[in-house]
């Protein structure tokens, strides 16, 4: 089924349509979905990829937040037993338990594109790759290294939670309607061990979101809050850098010597 004549994209919600037959088959055959698998669709919208995906894995459920595209998923859903959906958020979205581990995808809005990865690194534990169209400079960021302009929180959490691959580059003029920007299609891959474990995560979080806060401060006063009434670490880490001169490996090491100290 094609896009209604009169179907307008909303703002509010960031649509844009993929239009390009071609396109859909190169996604996926990069997603390479398997009949053992358990997909979580975010945003199918009017189900270009949901119909191409649906029919080629164990099971399938969309959650979309915009109660119009109903009369696109409910024929897909008549076809596909396996095949669900729901209307919400995706960011107010918790995976059931019954689910077990899953994969995700989506092509998501460019508004919000931090927010979910940050959201899908929430449930790492449980996703086995996540594949995301996005928009390319937020994808350039993800992989971009230390000392570079575009190395930021995001490029910190993609390297330490995560193998985080930049597949490709997608133009602007595949969408209806057109965006100002072009794309990106990257991949979450979390199968394999990670150095930071559930007790360290929450204080990494929380150093490496105070320090890109104040990204021109050096370490010693971006910091400050944290290192309180800690003896100082001087002698083991030097506080005189600024965010952007750490590794993520170093964000690791720092987070490891102030919960130390």
């Amino acid at each position: 089924m094609g896009l209604k004549p009169d179907l307008r994209a909303l703002k509010k919600w960031g649509q844009n349509f993929i239009t390009d037959p071609s396109m859909l088959d190169k996604l996926l055959r990069n997603v390479n979905p398997q009949t053992s698998d358990d997909m979580i669709e975010i945003g199918p919208g009017s189900g270009a990829l949901t119909r191409l995906f649906a029919p080629r894995v164990k099971s399938l459920h969309a959650i979309e937040i915009d109660p119009r595209m109903g009369e696109y998923l409910e024929p897909i859903k008549d076809e596909v037993p396996s095949f669900s959906y729901e209307y919400g958020d995706f960011l107010k979205w918790s995976p059931p338990d019954e689910l077990g581990s899953f994969r995700l995808m989506g092509n998501i809005p460019y508004y919000i594109t931090s927010s979910l990865i940050l959201q899908a690194f929430e449930y790492h534990e449980r996703i086995e790759d996540v594949h995301f169209l996005m928009q390319k400079e937020v994808g350039k960021r993800l992989v971009a290294p230390h000392g570079s302009k575009q190395y930021g929180i995001l490029s910190v959490y993609a390297a330490l939670f995560a193998k985080t691959e930049y597949l490709f580059d997608i133009s602007r003029n595949i969408f209806y309607p057109v965006p100002d920007v072009d794309s990106c299609f990257v991949r979450f891959s979390f199968k394999e061990k990670r150095e930071v474990t559930p007790e360290m995560e929450p204080h990494l979080r929380r150093v490496v979101r105070k320090a890109f806060n104040q990204r021109r401060k050096t370490l010693r006063n971006s910091l400050k809050d944290i290192l309180i009434d800690k003896r100082s670490i001087e002698n083991d880490f030097n506080l005189g850098l600024r965010p952007e001169q750490l590794s993520p490996i170093e964000f690791l090491q720092l987070t490891k010597l102030i919960l130390n100290a």
